[in-house]
């Protein structure tokens, strides 16, 4: 049979319509935002708003504060990422056997995903309480004094990032459990057959099969992390002493508090760069063109 031509497709006036309003619109706001970058426009001098240029992205250069927050971004970016990919890989492999109440194991596993990150922010908040939360508590049971979880800026980044990580390694367990579960038994079985050890079958058969969906959980993981927002605010508000104050914020609180917003609107163009650029050397790492296809 002759296959059937892509113009004769009928499902195409359903989904070529959609891809052209959001490409025109995502070009539109792209943009307008730099277009605005490119003033100075404050809401504390309305009406007073002019052409500066590229002033505000030589601003930014010259800026410790927005050097710093960006620093914590891709520090706390790239450890969020490789520590959840890495956990969450050797959950999964746990639970690739047969023991008694897996079904409940891999259910309660799942829960903190399905939780908002207002409700997961308050959680730790509480549990990280120097002076009532359940974290001194257990670390006095084994003689360990109290650790101000929040309150120092040697470990407040940390703290945030433990969070993260209790939220977000359920979802590298369930992409990492699918393409585990759907990928072919044979090579893992013939590797036994021939006399390799489990984890020789583990990292020589089974790792190279999920190559590419931890690729793709790595990267979606590294999008969310540079985003990461809401814990920020609701654990620490980027303190204490701006020690937890990722780009992110730092573009907030430029906006909302010091009502800058063409500077506000230049830190998210940055930004934005920013992650097009790590993530497109991420995905040339992760996918070379010579790799399998």
């Amino acid at each position: 049979m002759r296959p059937v031509a892509a113009a004769s497709d009928p499902t195409r006036h359903f989904f070529q319509p959609i891809i052209v309003c959001l490409t025109v619109a995502s070009v539109a706001l792209t943009l307008f935002v730099i277009w605005i970058s490119l003033h100075d426009l404050s809401l504390m001098r309305a009406g007073r708003e002019k052409f500066v240029g590229l002033d505000n992205y030589i601003r930014f250069l010259g800026d410790p504060r927005a050097m710093a927050a960006l620093w914590r971004t891709v520090l706390f970016t790239v450890l969020a990422t490789v520590i959840e990919i890495a956990l969450g890989l050797a959950v999964v492999l746990f639970l690739d056997r047969d023991f008694a109440m897996k079904r409940l194991v891999r259910t309660l596993l799942l829960v903190p995903i399905i939780m908002t990150p207002v409700v997961v922010g308050l959680t730790w908040r509480f549990l990280f309480d120097p002076a009532t939360g359940m974290a001194n508590y257990l670390l006095s049971l084994v003689g360990i004094s109290q650790v101000d979880w929040l309150g120092s800026p040697r470990i407040a980044l940390f703290s945030v990032l433990i969070a993260d990580i209790w939220q977000w390694t359920p979802f590298v367990i369930l992409l990492v459990m699918a393409a585990l579960e759907s990928a072919p038994t044979d090579p893992l079985n013939a590797a036994r057959v021939d006399g390799a050890r489990e984890w020789q079958v583990t990292w020589y058969v089974l790792l190279p099969m999920l190559r590419r969906a931890l690729a793709i959980v790595a990267l979606i993981r590294a999008i969310d992390s540079i985003k990461a927002f809401d814990l920020f605010y609701i654990m620490t508000r980027g303190g204490p002493a701006l020690s937890t104050e990722t780009l992110n914020y730092y573009g907030y609180i430029v906006a909302f508090t010091n009502f800058d917003i063409s500077y506000a609107l230049a830190i998210a163009v940055i930004l934005t760069v920013f992650t097009n650029v790590a993530l497109l050397t991420m995905y040339s790492v992760l996918f070379p063109k010579t790799g399998d296809r």
